[in-house]
């Protein structure tokens, strides 16, 4: 359980919109291994926008204000996953880059989403940025995605 002076620390790291919904319980800086499909296909600041951000700090019309999904930036375990996800969004158009990294402990706090949702075999990873926090500078983009994709499931095997 977060204390009363911690609660006033993590005010002053996060941004001002934290206000508006609570972090989950499991929620905590962690290392993990994750991807990010990057739209400038750098690992920038740009490529690196949590959703809210993106989306100019407003709601959508099936938003649910409270959910802490709607405020992270969007990061998954397993390649297939991010995969997917660009097929989806037309904003990715091809060639799109995906980015691979860790979530550095030093720019904000993660969870496993399934973790918090009955969707127990999404690699999704949410990530609750500082203000002012980097990301971009634990990634680096996969070149040749194809032959990566190759090696990857030969590892797998």
């Amino acid at each position: 359980m977060i204390n009363d002076k911690e609660i006033k620390r993590l005010e002053r790291l996060f941004p001002d919109y934290f206000d508006r919904f609570n972090l989950p319980e499991g929620a905590k800086p962690e290392k993990i291994e994750v991807y990010r499909a990057c739209k400038t296909q750098k690992c920038d600041k740009e490529s690196f926008t949590p959703s809210f951000e993106e989306k100019g700090f407003e709601y959508h019309q099936d938003d649910d204000p409270s959910d802490p999904s709607l405020y992270s930036l969007s990061t998954a375990e397993k390649i297939k996953d991010i995969q997917r996800f660009v097929r989806i969004d037309s904003e990715y158009k091809k060639p799109y880059k995906i980015a691979k990294g860790i979530t550095s402990e030093e720019c904000g706090f993660v969870q496993r989403t399934k973790e918090r949702t009955s969707n127990k075999r999404s690699s999704h990873v949410d990530w609750w940025l500082f203000k002012d926090a980097q990301p971009y500078k634990f990634f680096e983009i996969i070149n040749d995605l194809d032959k990566y994709i190759q090696d990857y499931k030969k590892d797998k095997v």
